[in-house]
């Protein structure tokens, strides 16, 4: 339906392999750099499709590690659909059911082959998920190659290629043999200038979307921007946002303004909504962060809080909102981890538990 489609065009404007919420920001070596290339294209049980690809979070760089004491300003400026990026690496979390084992084998110095199995899933009502795929990273990692296939017919693919300084094409396709609907493609393309970001992309998701995007740096701390999407359903829909970013030190603050059309109007009229994100970095480690979502003319309202505390190749992660869900993920990315995950209003339950079997960093046994 178009609802459905507006609603993922709005929630994931362009395909980023800045990095996932699921890999460690603070590990070092090849191991970890295959890891976060292989995470974005893992099941997730915050959808329906497993398999499908999500826009994810960039890893964060010396540039956005919160600054100093001084309040140091950010070196570039940040595309668009990445300015609350830090709240989203805080309050996104790789939650699943069941048992999961995430496996890779080194098969020259820049192709990995991984394997993922999933045991006991609600994801598929079999009951399990297997997927294996290559990853290749060229040595001055401007080239990156991804793919997964699965048992269920799913294929996954992600490209990614920087040329010069600023500009970056990406590329992604979700295709699935038994199921048309499931088919999704993607390109895009990025500029990053000294003061300004631009980007555009092109993708087909059971009709037509082309949508670009545009920030302006004001101030060393303060960046606005927008994007605009349009959708070949009914003619040309249009799908809208505004935004800003504000950055001092160790606080930073994000506000987005979106149209969207409204799913409950029979009329086709549009809903807005207000999202503002606060993010407190308290160390090099621990990051507090809340979320506050507003939409008209439905008057609804919402509140998220989220904590995160990273170690060199753990993750702990938390997050609670007023929509009665509770959740907790942690992670040894070169060993075990667990999930869990509460939905006290609809009375959903799940618990799982992760075994990393990952090649390990180059210089050690």
């Amino acid at each position: 339906s178009f609802c459905g489609l507006a609603s993922t065009a709005a929630s994931q404007p362009a395909i980023a392999m800045e990095g996932r919420t699921s890999a460690p920001r603070a590990s070092t070596g090849r191991a970890s750099r295959w890891r976060q290339a292989l995470l974005p294209l893992l099941p997730r049980s915050t959808v329906v499709r497993a398999e499908e690809v999500l826009p994810p979070p960039p890893a964060e760089t010396e540039a956005n590690k919160g600054g100093s004491a001084g309040g140091k300003a950010e070196d570039a400026p940040v595309q668009f659909e990445l300015f609350n990026r830090e709240w989203q690496n805080v309050a996104q979390q790789d939650n699943w059911d069941g048992f999961r084992i995430e496996a890779a084998t080194q098969v020259t110095k820049y192709l990995q082959a991984a394997h993922t199995l999933f045991l006991g899933t609600q994801l598929r009502e079999c009951g399990y998920i297997y997927q294996f795929g290559p990853a290749f990273q060229s040595e001055d990692q401007r080239t990156m190659l991804v793919a997964r296939v699965g048992l269920d017919g799913a294929v996954n693919g992600r490209a990614i290629q920087k040329v010069g300084t600023s500009s970056e094409f990406k590329a992604s396709s979700n295709s699935h043999l038994k199921d048309a609907q499931r088919n999704m493609h993607e390109g895009s393309f990025e500029y990053t200038g000294s003061d300004w970001t631009m980007g555009t992309k092109l993708a087909w998701q059971g009709a037509w979307l082309f949508g670009g995007a545009y920030t302006q740096r004001i101030t060393p701390s303060l960046q606005l921007g927008g994007d605009l999407t349009l959708v070949a359903v009914n003619g040309v829909t249009s799908i809208g946002q505004i935004g800003m970013r504000y950055t001092a030190g160790r606080d930073i603050f994000t506000a987005a303004l979106s149209r969207t059309p409204d799913p409950k109007s029979p009329t086709g009229a549009n809903m807005h909504e207000c999202k503002m994100q606060y993010l407190r970095k308290l160390g090099d480690r621990l990051s507090l962060g809340s979320e506050f979502k507003y939409s008209h003319p439905d008057k609804e309202s919402g509140l998220s809080l989220a904590y995160e505390y990273s170690l060199r190749q753990a993750r702990v992660q938390g997050l609670l909102d007023t929509d009665g869900k509770v959740s907790c993920c942690v992670t040894d990315f070169s060993g075990f981890g667990f999930s869990g995950s509460i939905d006290y209003a609809r009375g959903d339950y799940k618990f799982g538990v992760v075994m990393h079997v990952l090649p390990q960093p180059e210089g050690q046994p």
